[in-house]
């Protein structure tokens, strides 16, 4: 017997309220092709697009279609009555287990995606590498004040490429924090080569870095180092009690705040769990907009082989952008002579 499904709110129309199902499951359709299934109790859907326009002041269309079985206990919450509730601590740590689990949930589709094409990879990269470039230098005009600095910028940030590659950035970007003075006393220091965290094993904790640096090892192979002051590590592990993805290492001393589920629902002020929430949402739009885009990009692809013509794609484009702006900035390397900048040159 096939599933009676009530619809709760449609893509891309406005998003005035979430809704809580005591008991139960929700399908949310990205595409009519990628879709993922939400069940437990209390879950509470829909909170994505309210909480991004309470910190943007701006109304967020809805991400996904939801669909939930009929006779589900259903209530609806009202937006403001969703927004004055981030501020009770347990409360905002329901809507961020729900928006962990649905990055969890986006990540898998964008992932299967991603395998099938790795043409679709380099895409990404190459977005991200542009994107990075002008961010660069934007801290730099923003350290030197240069007017020409300023004119390349806005020459090159106006690219579709710049905006994808944004987009990309913000779905993998750590949050940053300050660490609230209640939880000092959960100040750890760990020795040079010490493991924090070790992958495979159940997140039920996560750290906030305030000093020294971090490698980051997956499957053996070391993939990042992390030093940046108040980067948060672990969160959704944490939140979901899922398997750390990577075992963190010090690489010389280290302190960080050691940070519980029960420290943020007792906590007093719900700042950092509010933090925690807007960027978890953040990265599910950030992964919304991906698979929209994987999709439409297979739709063209489908069209273009049906009509017997040669596949497309948008590489060759990104590439010569991407060109075009290193070359734009290694010229102004050299009639300025801003050696300072030569570094950004060799990011990849």
């Amino acid at each position: 017997m096939e599933e009676q499904l009530l619809q709760l709110y449609k893509k891309s129309t406005v998003a005035d309220s979430a809704y809580l199902i005591a008991d139960g499951k929700a399908y949310l359709f990205v595409t009519e092709a990628d879709k993922y299934l939400l069940q437990g109790k209390n879950l509470i859907i829909g909170a994505t697009e309210l909480v991004l326009g309470a910190k943007t002041n701006e109304n967020i269309l809805r991400l996904e279609t939801a669909l939930a079985l009929k006779g589900t206990t259903i209530k609806k919450i009202p937006a403001a009555t969703l927004i004055q509730g981030l501020d009770n601590s347990a409360f905002a740590m329901n809507l961020a287990i729900v928006e962990a689990k649905m990055l969890v949930l986006t990540n898998e589709i964008l992932k299967k995606d991603l395998q099938l094409d790795s043409q679709l990879v380099k895409e990404k990269n190459i977005c991200i590498e542009y994107f990075t470039i002008i961010q660069s230098l934007q801290k730099e005009y923003d350290k030197r004040r240069l007017p020409w600095i300023k004119e390349l910028i806005e020459k090159y940030k106006t690219s579709l490429i710049y905006k994808k590659g944004e987009a990309f950035t913000r779905a993998t970007e750590s949050l940053k924090v300050e660490t609230p003075r209640e939880l000092s006393s959960n100040t750890i220091e760990f020795p040079p080569g010490s493991v924090l965290c070790q992958e495979g094993s159940i997140g039920d904790f996560m750290y906030i870095l305030e000093s020294g640096q971090l490698e980051v090892y997956i499957q053996n192979t070391k993939v990042a180092t992390i030093a940046e002051k108040g980067t948060v590590i672990g969160e959704i592990a944490m939140l979901l009690s899922m398997p750390r993805t990577a075992t963190m290492k010090a690489q010389n001393t280290v302190l960080v705040t050691k940070v519980t589920r029960d420290d943020l629902k007792q906590s007093s002020s719900p700042q950092l769990i509010q933090m925690l929430l807007v960027s978890l949402a953040k990265k599910h739009q950030a992964n919304v907009m991906h698979i929209e885009d994987i999709n439409e990009k297979k739709a063209l692809a489908y069209a273009e082989k049906k009509e017997q013509e040669p596949h497309k794609t948008d590489i060759h484009r990104y590439i010569n952008e991407l060109s075009q702006l290193k070359s734009g900035l290694e010229k102004l390397i050299n009639t300025k002579q801003a050696d300072y900048l030569e570094y950004i040159l060799k990011i990849k």
